[in-house]
Formats: structure tokens, sequence, C-alpha cells
């Protein structure tokens, strides 16, 4: 790693132009599929080869992992060892909500994180709409357009706005279904924003209070992940308490509170 260079800068820097990418494909990308409800465009492409140039001439020693694939090659799906490369490495989804973006739906971003192994060192979440910038680093808590955040001080299910990760392909009796009607009842309410990266981010800031996903890329959550931990949440497995997360599959649970990390636990069983 350059001494030169601070990580968190570049990874800013580089998620600031993955969102402008984006913006100036606004009105004139074409869609396609790259599996059922899972769409991608050329705005994808465009903002992970700008991430990927500023990154990788930033630090050019480091692997990239990134929503897109390289060289050709698409990624690996997760729960596959080396899904998320190995490591250090860049962990990138240049355009988390892809079909937010396509319909107009104002919830997409860049979200970019700079990992050592499952340890996670920098990260940024950028929402180009709003102007939005999430960052943490390890141990230097979490920031919002350079301003320090923390979770909602939420302790109880009946309090708590819940948002929830739906996997591409959901059928009536989807493990994910009988986790949301497992919920339901107990949350305050639930939202679907169609991006991990948000919902880790809003969870940050203290707009959600909890969230849960159990099939999740490892784009879309690493950088969320600490950006969420940072302000003082309590992220885990669905199994034991907050624990490192493995990015090859990070199935997790976050809540802004240890308290109602382990009442979502409870009820998520």
């Amino acid at each position: 790693m350059s001494s030169s260079l601070d990580p968190l800068h570049v990874c800013e820097a580089a998620a600031r132009a993955g969102g402008r990418v984006l913006q100036e494909w606004v009105g004139r990308f074409k869609a396609t599929s790259k599996g059922p409800r899972d769409l991608v465009t050329e705005a994808d492409h465009a903002s992970q080869a700008e991430v990927r140039r500023i990154l990788l001439e930033a630090f050019p020693a480091h692997g990239f992992v990134g929503e897109e694939g390289e060289g050709g090659r698409p990624p690996l799906p997760p729960g596959v060892p080396g899904h998320s490369g190995s490591g250090t490495r860049w962990i990138v989804d240049p355009l988390d909500g892809t079909t937010n973006y396509v319909h107009g739906f104002p919830a997409y971003c860049v979200s970019i994180a700079l990992a050592e192994g499952d340890d996670i060192v920098v990260a940024t979440i950028y929402d180009p709409l709003r102007d939005e910038c999430f960052t943490a680093r390890r141990g230097g808590g979490a920031r919002l357009n350079g301003e320090a955040i923390a979770a909602a001080p939420v302790t109880a299910p009946a309090d708590a706005v819940a948002a929830v990760s739906f996997p591409a392909h959901v059928t009536p009796d989807s493990p994910a279904v009988a986790d949301f009607l497992a919920v339901l009842p107990h949350a305050h309410s639930i939202r679907r924003t169609g991006s991990t990266a948000l919902n880790l981010a809003y969870l940050a800031c203290g707009r959600l209070h909890a969230f849960w996903v159990r099939r999740i890329c490892c784009w879309d959550a690493a950088a969320g992940i600490l950006i969420a931990r940072e302000a003082g949440c309590a992220v885990g497995p669905f199994r034991g308490g907050p624990a490192t997360i493995p990015l090859d599959d990070p199935a997790l649970i976050a809540a802004s509170s240890g308290r109602l990390y382990d009442e979502f636990r409870e009820i998520l069983r």
C-alpha cells in the first residue's frame, strides 16, 4: 500500500467518480438481463471501469472484485469459496439498485470497500442523487458528508423500522417470505428499498433500525457492514452474537443496538 495515499480518500474519490458516471448515463442506457429479475446496464459497466481505474492506479498491488466481473469473467455466486476474492482487495458494486436506476426510482448508489481477508478496512457508499457520501475507517467511526453519524438508540422491535433484501427470484414458499412474515407482527414497519448498501447506510445514520438478509453478494454488503459497525450498530450472522461476517457468504442481521440484534435473531431463528 502506498504510504503517500490515504485509502479512504481514494475510496471516496472513486465512489464519487462512479456516481458521476451513473448520472451521465441516465436516459441513454439499455438494460439487459443477467438472470430472472436481475438487470444490468451499460452504466453498471462504465461505472465499474472508472472505479477500477481510480483504485488500481492508486494501489496497483491490490486485488479487485466487482459485481460485473473481471476480464470478461462473471463473478462467483455467494457461498462459493473465492466469491469475495482473497488477500487485500477492493470489493465494488458500481451500481447497487440497478432495477431502481432503470425505472427512475431514487434509491441506488455506488458501494466500495477495501478488505483484508474478512476484515474491512475502509468503506464508502455514495448516493449520487442525494449527494450523500457515507464513509468509515476501521476503528475511526462513520460519517455522512464528513459529519459523524451514529445509530438510533432503538432496543425494541415494536419501535423499529426494519428493512429486508429479497433475492431476485422469490416464490411463495421461499424462506425469505417466511422471514418477512415472522418479522411483520413484531416490527413497527418493514421497508424494501432495493439496495442493501443503502439499507446499511441508513441503519448507520438512524433512518432504519434493523436489517436482515440471508443471501447476498459481498459487493452489496461489504461497505455497509463497516459503516454500520462504525456507527455503533450490532452486525452479525444468524447464529451467535455479533461477529466477523464471512465475505464469501455474507448473510447477516444488523440492528441499531445489541439488544435489538438479539431480538431480531430470536424472531428469525
